[in-house]
């Protein structure tokens, strides 16, 4: 008797029939650095868009993944966007990277969002080199916000990246503030 094929055609259908049902989502990594990871995982899944915004991995970690040239694979081209900044960019560049991102998000038409909220592009985070880094403010943070919530699609935040401690809590009040179209807080 012959072995068993490695991948049952059977199960093999199953699977990408239950991929093609299944509904459309987003992802957008706003850390500083590249969602490789987040990527890497969805790189062949064309019902998954991962954006990431993030540093030119050319001049920083991870240095080998993140590039635009990397834009998913097979049936997944161009699910993956990455959308890459020179390092101590200011809102006036990081805003155009968001605004490309948004445009993308809704032209995909996802029924949800996950955003993949680093906070490490603060223009105070000490995980980067000195000289390199994000120049967000706080006010940065809630146009941030803003724009997300432009999509009008339900949105799953999770939390990565920010080693500022004393500022973490006022980034994601301001973002949140933004996200949720309430007043941002008040700045001391």
């Amino acid at each position: 008797a012959s072995p068993p094929p490695s991948t049952p055609p059977l199960p093999s259908a199953a699977r990408r029939r239950a991929s093609e049902e299944r509904a459309r989502v987003a992802v957008l990594d706003v850390d500083y650095h590249a969602g490789n990871g987040t990527a890497s995982m969805f790189y062949c899944d064309p019902s998954v868009l991962v954006v990431s915004i993030h540093v030119d991995p050319n001049t920083d970690y991870p240095y080998t993944t993140g590039f635009p040239s990397q834009q998913g694979h097979g049936a997944a081209h161009g699910t993956t966007a990455n959308l890459v900044l020179g390092p101590a960019s200011h809102w006036s560049h990081y805003s155009v990277a968001l605004d490309a991102a948004i445009a993308q998000i809704a032209a995909f038409k996802p029924r949800a969002l996950v955003l993949s909220l680093g906070l490490d592009t603060f223009h105070n985070d000490p995980v980067v080199s000195p000289g390199s880094g994000f120049r967000l403010c706080l006010a940065d943070y809630v146009r941030m916000g803003r724009r997300v919530r432009s999509l009008h699609l339900p949105v799953l935040v999770l939390q990565e990246g920010g080693y500022c401690m004393p500022s973490v809590a006022d980034i994601v009040e301001h973002f949140l503030s933004g996200l949720c179209g309430l007043q941002p807080p008040a700045q001391p």
